[in-house]
């Protein structure tokens, strides 16, 4: 708890501190900077329904993300899952005359089944052959998005479009709003009520008990008779299963249709929010609405103080560096 609270603070230090050197050097009063920001994340219901919908996009991946680092893996593919969930998602959602009670469900599994088998590729290979898994799920980032970028642009691309995207999904396929006139829709719930199962599962399952051991004491957990390399596929399989599902909503409830632009770097952020999180299921909520701020603050910061965006991810990006330094430092001087 203290670390959770700690490590929040040193967040919410970087983006104060870093954000407000950011504006004074690009000649903007840092108040009138935050107060746009905070204006335009939260300022009537809409834009808050926006902010909840960025912060739900954020939730899943760094769910995803804190799965595989409690067992000591570092996911860095979170953003090829999404990619090729919401993939799967915009192809079957089109391909499939179901109606909606049927369809819903099977392509929101079949976006998680494409991030899982993704992600439990890396998973093979680190199980397998000892493969580094940064390496591997960074490398299977760019494969996804080439991949993606082919099928869409070629033998999934909408007739006559100028850009590489699906057909629109239909009405079937899309998540009911839980907020009229807005783009929120009953992910928000579902995202939700994932975070509460894996904080039940961290805590109270022998999975949970064997991630913990696979990621804290690795040598002790082998002697206990837990299989690590067992652990290790299974870990990156079901994180990149959660990235895969938030791509697949992101298809359904947002956009309606996949194009190869749906995430703008959720995979890469979510790491600074499950770190932002100390990889705690319930803290992690609170993290990636902290997030789905800057996310959804940023346009009106840009238009209302003239700061560029760029600043939003400046400042992400050294949450990122000093939470997993600090993460780093602390596992060295404990081993």
């Amino acid at each position: 708890m203290q670390r959770t609270v700690r490590d929040a603070l040193i967040a919410v230090a970087v983006v104060f501190g870093v954000g407000s050197l950011a504006m004074l050097l690009a000649h903007v009063s840092p108040i009138n900077g935050f107060g746009a920001l905070l204006d335009g994340a939260l300022g009537n219901p809409s834009e808050v329904a926006e902010t909840l919908l960025q912060t739900t996009a954020l939730l899943f991946p760094a769910l995803g993300v804190a799965l595989a680092f409690r067992a000591g893996l570092f996911n860095i593919g979170a953003e090829g899952q999404i990619v090729l969930g919401g993939m799967t998602a915009g192809i079957l959602g089109v391909a499939l005359p179901l109606p909606g009670l049927l369809l819903i469900p099977i392509v929101l599994l079949a976006g998680a089944a494409a991030g899982g088998l993704w992600g439990g590729l890396a998973g093979f290979l680190k199980a397998r052959f000892g493969a580094n898994e940064v390496i591997a799920t960074l490398m299977l980032n760019t494969i996804a998005l080439l991949l993606a970028t082919y099928l869409i642009g070629g033998p999934f691309k909408q007739p006559g479009a100028g850009a590489a995207e699906t057909p629109p999904l239909p009405a079937a396929a899309w998540l009911p709003v839980i907020i009229p006139n807005t783009r929120l829709s009953i992910s928000f719930i579902l995202a939700l009520a994932l975070a509460a199962t894996l904080w039940y599962v961290f805590r109270r399952t022998v999975f949970g008990y064997e991630l913990r051991a696979a990621g804290d004491a690795p040598e002790a957990a082998r002697r206990a008779g837990i299989d690590l390399g067992r652990t290790a596929f299974t870990a990156l399989a079901l994180s990149g299963a959660i990235a895969g599902l938030g791509g697949a909503t992101i298809v359904m409830g947002v956009l309606h249709r996949f194009n190869t632009g749906l995430s703008p770097g959720y995979g890469f952020i979510a790491i600074a929010v499950a770190l932002v999180g100390n990889l705690e299921p319930l803290f992690i909520i609170f993290a990636a609405f902290g997030f789905g701020i800057l996310q959804s603050g940023a346009i009106a910061m840009q238009a209302e103080a003239n700061v560029p965006r760029d600043v939003v991810t400046l400042v992400e990006g050294l949450v990122i560096i000093a939470l997993a330094g600090r993460r780093f430092i602390v596992e060295r001087r404990t081993a």
